[in-house]
């Protein structure tokens, strides 16, 4: 399932800031309710102050001087009934409404108390308080005064509206700055989207990164550098294909000129001769032709890590010096082989590693003169080694940079080699992880080629 980075950016910030605004929402109507809840419990209890005050003594007994005007003034908000009774020492009603709540039994002198109760099947919040009415022949008294909640939870409805109402739209501005962020923030990903869409399959060229936030600087310089190889790679595959073709047109040229000749002699002798050059010139192009698979094969998928496996270096370089071992003989060469005392273990592709093999041999063969000498040595340690020691002109020193060129000969050099040996070899060592050293032997005659492969620790196929 492909993964969107502005629903994940959405999906994050969206979320937040609505569960701020429910928070906020919540905090502000818990805030509010506190607020103003003990704004109208003080007028409540002013209401009861009120009563208190106008207690009076008349003729041994308790009253409460309330004119019509003092409870006008006390029931002066008609959006609220009010409430109100005075009771004697003795529970009985002095004055107010009878039908009003029990006080509690437990009530204090000079105390208030306040309470929410249903009254008249309404919801009512009541104030108690208990006070000695400080007059001759006073007694102790409780006054009750209520009223219905409706102002009160009408004011905290419209006092939570003020606060919800910018908050909303707070919220609703945030989360249009939020997808208008993502999408900014967004656009040179389809910038840059684009410029690689538009492309051709041959623009190989870097990517623009002038427009690129930080963030994505590595994926665009990994995309160059992604660019970079392969543009190499095809450099290299072009230049492949252009010396292919140059090497292969002289030795099919060269075929043509004496099929042509041989059409039209008629001497056996210059007719043998004309047969045996057609057969060295195919000899010749069939191992330009071999050395160019194998060089294919090797920068192909076969040296990928699938193919790879633990192998024994003796082995191949055993099998590959009794190979050419009659090649040797025909130029009267000596063709020595020292295999290591202990197994040279290491992982790799096995036909890559005996193509490596096979052409440091066949090229050491191939240029040491008749008489001569070419040892091939596998030696273990912290590394293990193949070396191949032959007795030839050497490489000057000038040229050892260049020899693993594909097409590339020393000047002078005699031979039917292809160019293409020592190349393998590289590209093979590369694949490897291992390095090539060339060294002059003794008296700077001979040439000595050391490959140093990775030494693995097992059968688990790992190297060290």
């Amino acid at each position: 399932m492909r993964v969107s980075i502005r629903k994940q950016l959405l999906i994050l910030f969206m979320p937040v800031l609505i569960g701020l605004f429910i928070a906020s929402a919540i905090v502000s109507y818990w805030l509010v309710s506190a607020y103003s809840s003990e704004s109208f419990d003080k007028d409540l209890m002013s209401s009861a102050d009120s009563v208190v005050g106008r207690l009076r003594v008349k003729n041994g007994k308790v009253t409460a001087d309330l004119p019509p005007a003092a409870i006008a003034i006390l029931k002066h908000d008609v959006s609220d009934r009010f409430y109100y009774r005075v009771l004697g020492s003795k529970g009985e009603c002095i004055t107010g409404d009878a039908d009003m709540p029990k006080p509690p039994d437990n009530l204090e002198l000079g105390k208030p108390h306040l309470a929410t109760v249903e009254l008249d099947g309404k919801e009512v919040r009541i104030a108690e308080i208990k006070v000695d009415v400080d007059e001759p022949g006073g007694d102790t008294v409780i006054v009750q005064v209520a009223e219905t909640t409706k102002v009160r939870t009408l004011f905290q409805q419209k006092l939570l509206a003020s606060i919800a109402v910018p908050q909303l739209l707070v919220l609703t501005a945030g989360l249009i700055a939020v997808w208008y962020g993502v999408t900014k923030i967004l656009t040179p990903l389809g910038l840059l989207q684009a410029q690689i869409r538009s492309r051709s399959q041959s623009d190989l060229s870097a990517v623009s990164d002038s427009d690129v936030p930080e963030e994505v600087l590595p994926l665009v310089a990994a995309i160059n550098q992604l660019l970079s190889r392969l543009r190499e790679d095809l450099e290299a595959h072009q230049r492949f294909i252009a010396n292919a073709a140059h090497q292969l047109r002289t030795p099919l040229a060269g075929l043509k000129t004496y099929s042509s000749i041989g059409t039209e002699m008629n001497d056996k002798e210059d007719l043998k001769h004309v047969v045996k050059e057609i057969d060295t010139g195919i000899d010749r192009a069939s191992r330009l032709v071999g050395q160019m698979l194998a060089l294919a094969r090797t920068n192909g998928s076969d040296q990928n890590a699938s193919q790879k496996s633990q192998i024994d270096l003796n082995f191949i370089v055993s099998d590959v010096t009794a190979e050419l071992v009659e090649r040797a003989v025909l130029k009267d060469l000596e063709l020595v082989y020292e295999s290591s005392q202990e197994p040279a273990l290491i992982y790799g592709e096995q036909t890559g590693i005996r193509n490596l093999v096979s052409n440091l041999v066949e090229n050491a063969l191939l240029y040491t003169p008749n008489g001569g000498k070419v040892k091939v040595q596998v030696k273990t340690g912290d590394h293990i080694t193949l070396r191949v020691v032959d007795t030839g002109a050497g490489i000057p020193e000038a040229e050892k940079a260049k020899i693993f060129e594909r097409f590339y000969r020393i000047d002078g050099t005699t031979g039917s080699g292809s160019g293409l040996g020592l190349s393998i070899v590289k590209e093979v060592a590369n694949a490897h992880k291992a390095k090539i050293s060339i060294e002059n032997s003794i008296g700077d005659r001979g040439t000595i080629f050391a490959v140093e492969f990775p030494q693995t620790t097992g059968t688990n196929g790992k190297s060290r």
